[in-house]
């Protein structure tokens, strides 16, 4: 039997090299699909706990006093102020004015905000101070800043209320967009 059969096989050095790039293929899409959730619950966390926020402030803004709250600012008392700065320029209770962009970062001096905007450490609990300058060595994790308008009605006063919270230290931060924006209505 003089025949040349020619038997091509796969070596075993073959086989383990195809074995270790599928090896190292398939770890390297394990890490990324462990990072892409990791990504994904965190920015749900965000999200979940600036919702949270955003009902606390709106429900604070909610349960002042729609009298006495909602006369210049110079005339209200302590307790519409609910920015967590002490500072009597601050106080705005219900008066329409306020902004929900730009995303305020540092604690403005002066401009739309102030009064309508405040910060929150990375647990939700309101920085507070004398003045702005005393909230520069304390680390913000939240925005919250709110606008009120004053809607027209045939009958009694209403103003709309819209919050909306940034987190500074979120994974993506959206490009400086706000994580939640709430709207309510609120009348005398």
């Amino acid at each position: 039997m003089n025949g040349s059969s020619e038997e091509r096989g796969v070596s075993l050095i073959e086989t383990m090299m195809a074995v270790c790039i599928a090896l190292f293929s398939v770890f390297g899409m394990g890490g990324l699909i462990a990072q892409v959730a990791a990504t994904t619950k965190n920015q749900g966390t965000e999200t979940t706990q600036a919702t949270i926020f955003a009902q606390d402030k709106i429900e604070n803004l909610l349960s002042l006093n729609f009298i006495n709250c909602n006369v210049p600012a110079a005339s209200q008392p302590q307790s519409c102020n609910t920015t967590g700065i002490s500072d009597a320029s601050w106080t705005q209770g219900l008066l329409a004015g306020g902004a929900t962009a730009p995303e305020q970062g540092a604690c403005p001096t002066m401009g739309l905000t102030v009064g309508y905007i405040d910060f929150l450490d990375h647990s939700g609990v309101p920085i507070t101070g004398a003045s702005c300058a005393a909230l520069a060595t304390t680390s913000i994790a939240y925005v919250r800043q709110w606008q009120i308008t004053d809607l027209p009605s045939t009958g009694q006063p209403m103003k709309q209320i819209t919050v909306v919270v940034y987190s500074l230290n979120a994974t993506s931060k959206l490009g400086g967009t706000p994580i939640v924006v709430l709207t309510s209505v609120i009348s005398n």
